[in-house]
């Protein structure tokens, strides 16, 4: 956990100083308004809003006084009363969205300054202290363990001071390092089944089905006997049904796809 959390400031600062302008935006990246252009844009359609709904007070204002000094009819006056209103409405509500918007454009970039200046603040990230998590970190959310997939996975997510959960953009994988990704997803596999192995083998020793020191009775992929072996995930009883059963799936397979023979001797073979 303590490496995660460091890993995860040291990453999102590096990213932040080195990248501020990408930084910024992803940090504007769920607001509606995302772009420099767009919040100028923005200002000047609030600041029209504005003036022309101060320009219609003064009319329905006008309006009123003339209609009040008997200078104009009263179905006249209610007919323009009532269209400088609606007008009136619909800009209020339109400024009040736009102003919303300009208001979290600011407020992001406020945000990410804040993050940047943090993150300056700090020339070594080796070690992990009492402060930077003080001064970083706001929550950790640690998720239930997953093993739907038959893997123990458990999802933690940690949110930053000012800018939440950042997720740094990672180069793409090399070829060695996709290689070492999935050599350790199959050692994780392999340890797994060993896992359940040891589980169901204890299981089996709880109920009197086995009796320890004793090796496993198993039954031959290539011949169907069975016969008798320390290792509960032996596959053949003879090296010549080992060797029998790999040349059959060569010849079945693609060159390509030929299965490599992985099953070390067996012996012990039963009568």
């Amino acid at each position: 956990m303590t490496e995660l959390v460091l890993e995860t400031i040291r990453t999102t600062a590096s990213y932040a100083i080195q990248n501020k302008e990408e930084f910024i935006q992803k940090v504007r990246s769920i607001s509606q308004v995302r772009q420099q252009e767009a919040a100028k844009e923005l200002k000047r359609k609030v600041a029209k809003a504005k003036k022309r709904i101060a320009e219609l007070d003064m009319l329905i204002k006008k309006l009123y006084e003339t209609y009040a000094m008997g200078k104009l009819e009263e179905k006249r006056f209610e007919m323009l009363s009532a269209e400088y209103e609606k007008e009136q409405d619909e800009l209020e509500q339109a400024l009040a969205s736009d102003q919303a918007d300009l208001d979290q454009f600011n407020e992001d970039t406020d945000r990410a300054d804040k993050f940047l200046a943090l993150a300056k603040k700090y020339t070594d990230f080796s070690e992990l202290t009492a402060p930077m998590i003080n001064e970083f970190v706001k929550k950790i959310v640690v998720h239930a363990p997953d093993r739907s997939t038959g893997e123990r996975i458990q999802e933690i997510e940690i949110y930053l001071k000012f800018i939440g959960k950042f997720d740094v953009p990672m180069p793409e994988p090399t070829p060695e390092e996709l290689a070492a990704e999935e050599k350790r997803r199959q050692k994780r596999i392999r340890d797994h089944e060993k896992y359940l192995r040891q589980k169901e083998r204890k299981k089996k020793i709880a109920e009197g089905q086995i009796t320890p020191g004793e090796p496993y009775v198993l039954v031959c992929q290539c011949c169907g006997e069975t016969f008798r072996s320390i290792r509960p995930n032996a596959k053949f009883c003879t090296p010549a049904c080992r060797q029998r059963f790999y040349r059959q799936q060569k010849r079945e397979l693609p060159p390509s796809d030929a299965v490599s023979d992985p099953e070390p001797m067996e012996t012990n073979k039963t009568a």
